[in-house]
Parts: C-alpha cells; structure tokens; sequence
C-alpha cells in the first residue's frame, strides 16, 4: 500500500454522510411519525473504527438528512454494536403507556474488560418515549444472552401476535430465529445455515415478506451480509427466497454451501447465488421498518472490510448507499429481487445509458462496459486506485437472458457510483474517486 493523503470533497450531495465521526453499519432504521430515522455504528470521538455507539439522522425525504446527538452511547464496558428499532404500538413491552407506546431499540452488547460478561455478546434493549432522541437502557439487560461470543445484530419485526428476531452467530454461519410477546423474554425457534456462500462471518441479517411483481403473491426474503467472501471481494450481501411460518425459514432453493474464506470474485459457485450488489461496496444492507405504502426500503454501508480504514477520503469514509426499493421478479428457476433508486430521488440525478453488446462508456474515469451478456464497471482508472492493493479492482454480473442491449441508470456523487441496470435486476456500487 502507498502512502496517499486525504483527499478532500464536497459532501454527498444524495446520500448520508457524518461530518467527522466514523460511520459503519446501518442500524435502528424506521419510520415514525412522517419521519425517517437512521441509526448507525459510530464512534463519537474520531474518524476511525472504535468506541461503538449509535450514531442518529433523521430526515422526511430519505435525501436530505439531519444529523442528531449521539442516541446510544458506548460506556467503559460495553460497546453498542448493530440492532434494530421497532414501535412497540400496543405496548407489550410496558416501557411506555397505552396512549404513549415506546420505540424500542434492541442492540448488541459488545462487553469489555471490567465486565462479567468479557468476551461475549448479548442482546440488549433500550427505550424512547418521546419519538427518538432521548433513550432510557432498559435495567433488566441483556434480554437475550446465549453466554456466546459472536451472537449479534438482532433484527426485530412483528409477525401476527408475536415479535420476531433474527440474529446470528456470526463465526458458524448460523441465522437464529427466536420469538417474543413482549421484546423482554425471547424464545428459541429455529436456525438456518450455513448455506450457501459461507466462507466468512454472517452478520446483519433481515428478514420480511416481499410483493412479487405483477402478481397477488408474496414470499419472505432473508438477507445475510457476509464478510470476507463476498461475490466482488470481502465484504457483501447475498439474499435467499422461501418460506417463512412465523418460526422457520424455509429457502427454495440451495445450491450447495462455499466455505472457502476468500472465493475468487470470478469462481463459478460464488457467482451462482443470489447477490443483491455486486459490487465492492454495499455492505451491511438492512431494511426501513414500517415503511408506508407498502414499500420495502433497504440501505447499506458504502464500504468494504478490506480497506475501509484506509480510505483517504475526508468526510467521507463513511457514507451510506442511496436507498432502495426492492420487489421480487420471477425469473425461470426461481424469483431475483430488484432494486431501484427510492422514488424522491428527482429523475434528473440519474443519467441513462442504452448499451450494445461491445458498447463502453467512461464516466469521470470510471469505465462501464457492456460484452457477452456482461455489465462491467471497472475503477482502476479513476485515480489514487494505489492507497490499498484491494482497491483498484474491476466489478462484473451476468445481465438476465444475456440481451443484445440493456438499460442502465447511473447515480454519481461527489465519491461514488452505483449501477441500476435491466431495470433494477443488476446493481454494482462502488466508492470512486473522481479526477
């Protein structure tokens, strides 16, 4: 790795970025009261990995963000690591009252030196009665504490009369599903994995019932972060449809299980499971809860474990993905989500490209080309590609039924790029730093 300095920019102009801190993983993500909040892994005190907390945005549009007080801060025992909110609308949890339910927050506990728990992590709850910016840590924590080390990023949902958890045990591949009438006493039910690709750690999971398009149908998607292992290289997301009764996870299909820590970006059986962005950076993808409309929105970390400390960007190691709306579409041999831009995205911040087969464009040095049925993005002539050996680095996917052209939609930002192509059935996102 070369020496490189910070390079200074703009900030985002679409997506969210923090104005000094370190930022990682998504958390708490949820719409209340005409108001979208974002939670996130920070650390309040630098601009590299560490004193984990959760960081707040909030924002009525999804584009435009305003950047709160810290929500949940780390103490000299336990680090915050990633969770999910919820709006306890009924109250089961008696931590608020009928006419004043409670967002609840459940988190990961990350303990230190110091406490009786080190070593380990639990899951934890905490409390909101006044619509997010104050927060109460529940005395009775941790609810949920399987004595593990590796047991974290809790995802709640309600389903029917019950709460639901998905959460993993990160070094075994494992999605656990545990139950609850009131978010304090949870109950095992089932676990699924390894499947799969599953050569790295298992985190972030979500899991949610998801329209398929043109249809009356629905089936529930499970969406598992990994990380190294990834279809572009470290870390990324891969997705299994199927089956959910309220206690187990059934996919439709899989087709055999990878193991191998760090596959090839171009190995066969990495390339023959469901990714949903294939490229280096969108990480740690979770899900808006209680979205209105129906609609399934999902975000994600715009980074990747290999060189995420090295990133010489100031202000802008950490941002966010633009955030996505999701649908199934079946496919032949099963069902392949589709993502594209959110719908207040103004039309005019996308460019749109027609590509023929041999076509290839240059966007700020960043080329994309089109060529036997393959969309490629590749970044290694944008600039400054040395500061990590992991960097400079060439994305590809397959495109659906190999066309002879395909629709691409292109988000640029001030150091990024990300790729809607055959209508939303392929997405390659990438940091990129502009000459």
């Amino acid at each position: 790795m070369s020496e490189q300095k910070d390079i200074q920019h703009s900030r985002p102009r679409w997506h969210y970025s923090p104005r000094s801190t370190w930022m990682n993983d998504p958390n708490g993500l949820i719409h209340y009261a005409g108001t979208w909040h974002l939670f996130y892994q920070s650390n309040p005190s630098g601009s590299t990995w560490g004193n984990m907390s959760w960081g707040h945005a909030t924002s009525t549009d999804l584009l435009h963000w305003t950047e709160h007080p810290v929500a949940l801060w780390h103490t000299d025992t336990e680090q915050i690591f990633s969770g999910s909110c919820v709006f306890d609308a009924t109250n089961s949890s008696d931590l608020g009252t009928a006419d004043w339910p409670p967002l609840v927050a459940l988190y990961t506990a990350h303990y230190l030196p110091g406490s009786e728990r080190l070593g380990t992590q639990a899951q934890c709850l905490a409390y909101s009665l006044d619509g997010g910016s104050h927060w109460t840590t529940y005395p009775g924590n941790p609810v949920l504490d399987r004595g593990s080390a590796n047991f974290r990023d809790p995802k709640v949902f309600r389903h029917g009369d019950q709460w639901v958890m998905v959460a993993v045990e990160a070094e075994h591949q494992h999605v656990l599903i545990h139950t609850s009438t009131n978010l304090i006493d949870w109950t095992y039910r089932s676990t699924f994995g390894p499947a799969h690709a599953a050569g790295g750690a298992w985190e972030c999971p979500d899991l949610f019932e998801l329209a398929v398009a043109g249809s009356d149908e629905t089936r529930w998607v499970l969406l598992v972060n990994l990380n190294p292992g990834g279809v572009a290289g470290g870390s990324g997301c891969q997705y299994f449809v199927g089956d959910f009764d309220g206690t187990t996870f059934t996919p439709d299909r899989v087709v055999g299980t990878s193991l191998d820590r760090r596959p090839g970006p171009d190995d066969p059986t990495l390339r023959s499971y469901d990714w949903l962005d294939f490229g280096r950076d969108c990480y740690a993808v979770v899900s808006f809860a209680d979205a209105p409309d129906g609609r399934r929105i999902v975000l994600g970390w715009m980074n990747n474990w290999d060189y995420a400390y090295d990133v010489p960007l100031t202000g802008g190691r950490s941002i966010m993905t633009i955030p996505r709306e999701l649908e199934l579409v079946p496919l032949k041999g099963g069902y392949r989500l589709r993502q594209r831009p959110i719908r207040e995205l103004p039309g005019d911040a996308l460019a749109h490209y027609e590509l023929r087969a041999g076509d290839r464009v240059s966007i700020g040095g960043v080329a994309l080309e089109y060529r036997n049925g393959v969309l490629s993005l590749d970044r290694r002539g944008a600039g400054v590609e040395d500061f990590h050996e992991a960097f400079g680095s060439r994305q590809w996917a397959e495109i659906p039924g190999n066309p002879d052209t395909v629709q691409v939609d292109v988000l640029v930002d001030t150091c990024s790029i990300e790729v809607f192509a055959a209508e939303g059935m392929v997405t390659i996102s990438d940091l990129v730093f502009f000459r």
